[in-house]
């Protein structure tokens, strides 16, 4: 995972906000899987972290990559007129 997933579940949990032993009863986890996942020493898969959003109340959408809009055309600052 990319993601600095460690922080990203701490975050998630506070915006609940749970406390460990309450965000692994909602996800269905032990406490310990938690505290992995928060110190890094685990990462949550792509359906756990899917599930924290969810739990959270927030759009697991928001994970996927932004679509440029259409006609939007991004200049490259490396190219001066």
């Amino acid at each position: 995972m990319t993601l600095d997933s460690k922080h990203l579940v701490q975050q998630l949990r506070l915006s609940g906000p749970y406390s460990v032993i309450q965000f692994a009863k909602k996800l269905g986890v032990s406490k310990q899987t938690v505290y992995n996942w928060e110190s890094g020493k685990t990462a949550p898969d792509l359906p756990q972290l899917i599930r924290m959003y969810v739990v959270c109340g927030l759009n697991p959408r928001s994970l996927l990559p932004q679509k440029k809009q259409q006609g939007e055309i991004k200049e490259d600052p490396r190219i001066s007129e």
